[in-house]
């Protein structure tokens, strides 16, 4: 990662804990709806972000279209988070929760197979059982007792905890050797 690459994930990493800090700190109803509007905002951008590289460069690359359908599934989990705010609360619930389960599976999965191949493995591990967890705290917290305060605060410990990780991916040393 260059350089300005490593500052401008630090610096995308220090806006979300200030979103995360003011998410903390707001009512459960307004709380899940910046829970809402930050997911939204994510998966739109990242879809964006995926279909636009796949038109500029990656459609003449091997498995350009992966970006591609990538870019069109965040551009989609985008659009639909924009459409549940208008759902009781439940709804709002059950796909944070969906989502959280579904970074923790992939990202303990992707660490096994790093583990296979002899590099890092321990920070993507920790970060997807930490996700399946604060899923099962948002399912039972959530859902089960009707604490929506308490889901607010674990999706903004969720998003602090990923910033840091964040933080720490960018100023660690890359582990593929370049040729120069």
């Amino acid at each position: 990662m260059s350089r300005f690459g490593r500052i401008l994930n630090t610096i995308a990493a220090l806006f979300m804990i200030a979103i995360a800090v003011i998410m903390f700190f707001l009512d459960a109803i307004h709380g899940l709806k910046l829970v809402m509007i930050v997911i939204q905002m994510g998966m739109t951008l990242r879809g964006m972000q995926a279909i636009v590289y796949y038109f500029s460069m990656a459609r003449h690359m091997v498995g350009g279209k992966n970006v591609l359908f990538r870019g069109m599934i965040f551009l989609d989990l985008g659009v639909l988070a924009g459409t549940i705010f208008e759902h009781p609360v439940v709804y709002i619930l059950i796909y944070i929760s969906l989502l959280h389960i579904f970074t923790g599976t992939v990202s303990a999965l992707r660490a096994n197979e790093s583990r296979r191949i002899g590099t890092s493995w321990r920070l993507k591990m920790a970060y997807g059982i930490t996700n399946i967890l604060l899923a099962l705290i948002v399912v039972i917290c959530g859902i089960a007792f009707g604490r929506l305060r308490i889901a607010v605060w674990v999706y903004s410990i969720g998003l602090i905890y990923s910033s840091v990780l964040r933080i720490i991916s960018s100023f660690r040393q890359n582990e593929i050797v370049y040729i120069q």
